[in-house]
């Protein structure tokens, strides 16, 4: 039964000697080589605030550090499937409310449930979900509900067609990071770039248009690895100039422009590109 705050009582209660309470990094092994680590042990909330999924040569944070609102995590050892392909893990919202007059502190937490092969966030749940245990493949809970290991996370195609009803480009990318809260690198670990193209470059493009070139960065580099794209190229060239990458940014320029001029389109190049250029 996952009660990460018994369990963090626990571990104080063992270290109360010490001059504050800490928890060492844990680390979950799923098959294959794969495993989760949690570091960066926050005393003061008594979470994680960093979760690595590793696996064969890839590794990426299976959540957004450092981004507003915090986030915290906790695990235990009930966390991981039997068959260890799947783990719980309860995720903590750490934000403000400000009603004008005075800034309150609020926390909200969830129960996600995370495919220990390709560090997918399969599914998000209230935090209650994570009182349980596994039944087999699936996670029964205290109040009686069985989560199947299902792909429940919002697909690109249907971000999009949300997002795009939205006009405002702050509020539309602010949507779009609401329903990719795990983070760039798992979504697209959800939804391989290769069958997902021209969504994944659209949310890219949207995450750009309101300033965040870094998320939209690691979509363009996903959709990049599917093949030659001439407007990815230019996409990615802006992102990189944004991001005061300027040598690089320039070389995706040339790429663009060239492809642009083999294909007779040069009247279609956007003025910024020759000027960045020279």
């Amino acid at each position: 039964m996952l009660k990460v705050k018994l369990l963090v009582v626990r571990i104080c209660f063992l270290f109360s000697l010490s001059a504050a309470c800490h928890a060492a990094d844990s680390n979950l092994s799923g098959v294959d080589g794969a495993a989760l680590k949690f570091s960066s042990w926050d005393k003061d909330v008594a979470v994680w605030k960093r979760a690595t999924f590793s696996k064969n040569n890839l590794s990426f944070n299976l959540y957004e550090s450092g981004s507003t609102p915090s986030i915290g995590l906790g695990v235990n050892s009930d966390s991981l499937a039997p068959s260890r392909k799947y783990a719980l893990i309860q995720r903590t919202v750490f934000g403000e409310l400000n009603d004008g007059q005075q800034i309150t502190s609020t926390e909200k937490s969830y129960c996600d449930m995370v495919s220990m092969d390709t560090g997918c966030v399969l599914l998000s749940r209230p935090a209650e979900a994570c009182s349980g245990s596994w039944k087999g493949v699936n996670w029964s809970t205290d109040g009686g509900e069985v989560i199947a290991p299902k792909l429940e996370t919002i697909t690109p195609k249907e971000l999009v067609k949300s997002a795009a009803a939205i006009s405002d480009a702050a509020s539309r990318a602010l949507a779009i990071k609401d329903q990719m809260f795990m983070g760039v690198d798992s979504y697209i670990s959800c939804y391989p770039p290769a069958k997902n193209v021209q969504a994944l470059n659209d949310l890219g493009f949207y995450l750009a248009q309101a300033g965040d070139d870094l998320s939209a960065l690691k979509i363009y580099r996903g959709v990049e690895t599917t093949g030659k794209r001439t407007v990815l190229m230019l996409n990615i060239a802006d992102s990189l100039w944004n991001m005061k990458k300027t040598s690089e940014a320039i070389e995706y320029y040339k790429r663009y422009s060239d492809a642009m001029n083999a294909d007779g389109k040069s009247a279609k190049i956007p003025v910024r590109v020759p000027e960045r250029i020279q």
